[in-house]
């Protein structure tokens, strides 16, 4: 094989990856609008504590609850504007806290020390 057809070669087969990486980023650009135009607003927000149901919060209605955790724990969670989030918590690392406010079906708040677990969504 030439020197020319070594050149060819190299040039056919950076073409065919430069191809694929595109598709691959038109697939994820289309796959990624999709998810974010379909996603579901939520409608309540499921509250456990210990896999037992202990709350259901509409998210159309503006309430703050004061969950009791697991030995003694405690979260205040806050629904305001159709979001709910996690104000306050007994907690040492507060991470349930800095989760931010949650809206969209399948959003999720979860303190590991309280075992508390809210499930956002969309069902009625």
């Amino acid at each position: 094989m030439g020197d020319g057809e070594k050149t060819a070669v190299r040039k056919q087969k950076r073409n065919d990856a430069l191809l694929a990486a595109g598709l691959i980023v038109l697939a994820a650009v289309f796959g990624g609008g999709y998810f974010l135009m379909h996603r579901t607003p939520a409608l309540r927000a499921e509250v456990m504590v210990d896999g037992d149901l202990v709350e259901t919060l509409e998210l159309s209605k503006n309430q703050e609850v004061t969950i009791e955790g697991a030995g003694g724990g405690m979260n205040r969670l806050v629904v305001e504007d159709g979001k709910i989030w996690c104000a306050e918590a007994s907690c040492p690392d507060k991470v349930c806290v800095r989760q931010g406010k949650q809206a969209q079906d399948g959003g999720q708040i979860v303190c590991l020390p309280n075992r508390m677990f809210v499930k956002v969504t969309g069902e009625r």
